[in-house]
Formats: structure tokens, C-alpha cells, sequence
């Protein structure tokens, strides 16, 4: 079971990285703002906040965005208190 969540983990997160890659050096995502902002909040959601967070500095891609600025840490932070709190449960 362990494989699988990092499995799934590592994936979402390349997923995450790539698709900011075709955005910013290719021309393959053609979206508007609003809905490629919702597709980031949407894999940092899923477990894909690291590959988000990786590419935008990389390439850097508008961190000054509200979304980079507020919601992705929220996402973050929540996902962190989630996993501490299954880990606390599990050694209970």
C-alpha cells in the first residue's frame, strides 16, 4: 500500500511539473488564465503541490499570483495537518 502512495505521489507531481513545462517552453496548453489557475490548484489538490511549486520557481512563472501566493500554501498547509494527523492516529 506505502508503494502505491508514493507511486501515486511521485507521478502527480511529474504530471504537475510537466504541465508547467508545456505551458511556459511550448505552446501545447493553450488556456485561458482563469482555467489554467484552476488546473494548478487542481494537481496541488490531487498531491501535485511540489511539482507545482518546483516548476513555477524554475521557470519562474507569475509567483506573485494569488494563487501561488495564497491558496497553493493553504493546499499545502492542509495536506500537511492531514498527513500528521493519519500518522498520529496510526501510532495511537
Amino acid at each position: 500500500m506505502i508503494n502505491f502512495v508514493i507511486g501515486y505521489f511521485i507521478l502527480i507531481n511529474l504530471i504537475s511539473y510537466i504541465f508547467i513545462w508545456l505551458n511556459i517552453r511550448t505552446n501545447i496548453v493553450k488556456m485561458n488564465k482563469k482555467w489554467l489557475d484552476t488546473t494548478y490548484l487542481l494537481l496541488s489538490i490531487l498531491g501535485g503541490f511540489v511539482g507545482i511549486m518546483i516548476g513555477s520557481e524554475m521557470f519562474n512563472y507569475r509567483k506573485d499570483e494569488k494563487i501561488f501566493k495564497r491558496y497553493i500554501p493553504l493546499v499545502i498547509f492542509i495536506e500537511v495537518c492531514i498527513i500528521l494527523y493519519i500518522i498520529y492516529k496510526l501510532n495511537s
